[in-house]
């Protein structure tokens, strides 16, 4: 099983988004998108879930901008750090904690979650590489 370190922690991962089996427990999540160089990996999304879904993803309120910066659902990637016995307020703290410690891409602008000018910019420069 693949696995990518975040922050301090070790997530299973990352795997595509439309072909993702969730595990049956609870934990944290990073929503990804592919970096610069081969099997290099950027932090757009860190979440927490009581128990992981296929429609996870999908259902986010988040999704939208993810696969604007993306292009397309088959460039999101998940990976997931199992807490299996932890309470809704320790998954919580950790993903606080997660997300101040990396500092994702995507992240609260005047409490709505924006993706950063840097981000946009990156991503489109990225569909303009591919379309030549």
């Amino acid at each position: 099983m693949p696995v990518i370190t975040l922050g301090s922690l070790s997530f299973s991962g990352p795997f595509l988004a439309p072909l993702w089996s969730p595990p049956k427990t609870a934990g944290l999540y990073a929503i990804l998108v592919p970096g610069w160089r081969l099997l290099t990996f950027r932090a757009l999304y860190f979440g927490h879930a009581e128990t992981f879904t296929p429609e996870l993803i999908k259902s986010h309120q988040r999704h939208a901008e993810w696969v604007t910066i993306a292009g397309t659902d088959w460039n999101l990637y998940i990976a997931t750090h199992e807490m299996s016995f932890a309470t809704p307020a320790r998954l919580e703290s950790s993903a606080r904690e997660l997300a101040r410690s990396y500092k994702p891409e995507f992240r609260p602008v005047d409490e709505k979650n924006m993706p950063s000018l840097r981000t946009m910019l990156l991503a489109q420069a990225m569909r303009n590489g591919q379309e030549k």
